[in-house]
């Protein structure tokens, strides 16, 4: 058997080195989902926008889930959005607050005119990642 040395500052970044690894799986594991959701809108559907509603806030964090909770979302947004701009160029990718219209769309409340703001019941506010290609 063949071992091979590991020196003190090396066993110190071990820990730190595969919460990194795990993270990165779990972003791609994300992505992956996001690709193939929006493609497939995209093939069978004549809405041009995706919208993944992050799950509600807070919840306790699990470090092994199949599917990322809450806060890895929200946690990793700036790598998830990075990502999702790579894959989808020329498309608005973006983290927003939508709120569902009395006509059932759902609204971006950061493009919304400041008159219209006081009527919007903040409480109906929900945090998306949005891939609009329209």
């Amino acid at each position: 058997m063949s071992l091979t040395p590991i020196s003190r500052d090396e066993l110190r970044l071990l820990k730190a080195q595969n919460d990194e690894k795990l993270r990165l799986e779990r972003i791609n594991h994300c992505i992956s989902g996001f690709y193939q959701n929006i493609r497939h809108r995209a093939e069978t559907t004549t809405n041009t926008s995706y919208l993944f509603a992050l799950p509600p806030f807070p919840i306790s964090r699990v470090t092994r889930l199949p599917v990322p909770e809450p806060e890895f979302h929200r946690d990793n947004m700036t790598d998830i959005l990075r990502e999702l701009q790579t894959l989808f160029p020329e498309c608005i990718v973006e983290h927003a607050n939508m709120v569902k219209g009395h006509d059932g769309k759902m609204y971006n409340v950061s493009k919304m005119d400041d008159k219209v703001l006081p009527f919007i019941n903040t409480q109906q506010t929900q945090e998306f990642i949005v891939v609009d290609w329209s």
